[in-house]
């Protein structure tokens, strides 16, 4: 005969979600976790492959003759990517004033903030390419496009200076 007494329940496994109490898992999967988020956020925008990687000389004679290059007839223009971001666009011309063929020009461009302070500055070629010319006396137009200008900047024109310059081979 029974005497109405069950069986006590079973123990709960104490192996059941040891795992996400452990701390060295809780510490693993943090660490794994802050690894990911500063590898997405904080790695830095990806190199543009369209833009040459190589920088243009800039040496005594080249900054002698960046005098004789003249920027001027600037544009500015804002624009949503396809990605919804704003992109800034910068348009001009630079003439070559002096006596010698340009095949590459670099600039730097500087953009200030309402304390006069610069809020961005970037290198950029301006001309660039195998069928990049500018013989003297001529002048060539170029667009560049910045996707992220930085909210302080006062919204005039950036300053652009020559920051590297490649002499056309016929010259040499």
């Amino acid at each position: 005969m029974q005497d109405g007494f069950e069986p006590p329940l079973p123990a709960p496994n104490d192996r059941d979600g040891v795992i996400l109490r452990h701390p060295l898992a809780i510490a693993a999967a943090t660490l794994l976790l802050l690894l990911a988020v500063y590898l997405v956020m904080f790695r830095g925008p990806a190199p543009n492959p369209s833009l040459p990687q190589t920088r243009f000389p800039f040496g005594p004679v080249e900054q002698a003759y960046a005098r004789e290059l003249q920027f001027g007839n600037f544009e500015m223009s804002r624009a949503e990517s396809f990605l919804n971001q704003e992109v800034t666009y910068l348009a001009g011309d630079v003439t070559n004033t002096g006596d010698r063929a340009i095949s590459g020009i670099e600039a730097t461009i500087e953009f200030q903030d309402d304390m006069k302070q610069i809020a961005l500055r970037e290198t950029r070629p301006v001309l660039f390419g195998s069928s990049a010319l500018l013989p003297p006396g001529k002048a060539a137009h170029f667009e560049i496009s910045f996707d992220h200008v930085p909210p302080s900047w006062n919204m005039q024109l950036p300053t652009v200076t020559v920051a590297g310059l490649q002499f056309a081979r016929t010259d040499r």
